[in-house]
């Protein structure tokens, strides 16, 4: 298993002052489900579609008043851009989380990892090593 791959669009960002309703706007425009919360250039937190779902919606109350400071999941587990995917995986599985922030060498933001990415990452080393496997098998050797 390989490094984490990053996307090419960079990392959706709000601020921790801005409104729920601002920030849930943007994550749906870019049809992500998290976005990294930064104070300045210091990632302070991760807003995801679950803390919407639970913090405003089940709770009642009002996206376009409530800010993602009150609502965001901190302090922020991340991962650097060396971390292998099986990595990245454990450390999710670990923690019950669906994203992962990414730090390049300068503790800098560099992206934001779903789940579902690692888990396309891991499907294709597996169907590389059983097209592997089914090769090595069909090989007919001597006597075959």
């Amino acid at each position: 298993m390989g490094l984490i791959r990053m996307g090419s669009k960079p990392p959706l960002t709000v601020a921790p002052e801005d409104t729920v309703v601002r920030a849930a706007r943007a994550m749906v425009e870019r049809g992500v489900g998290a976005a990294t919360v930064l104070a300045g250039a210091v990632v302070v937190g991760v807003m995801t579609e679950r803390d919407v779902m639970k913090k405003v919606v089940a709770a009642d109350r009002d996206p376009n008043v409530i800010r993602v400071r009150d609502i965001m999941s901190s302090p922020v587990l991340s991962v650097n851009l060396n971390t292998s995917v099986a990595d990245a995986a454990k450390l999710m599985r670990e923690h019950h989380i669906r994203h992962l922030v990414v730090l390049d060498e300068h503790e800098k933001l560099a992206g934001m990892l779903a789940l579902r990415y690692l888990l396309y990452d891991l499907m294709d080393d597996l169907e590389r090593n059983v097209g592997e496997l089914m090769g090595h098998i069909m090989i007919d050797g001597p006597g075959g």
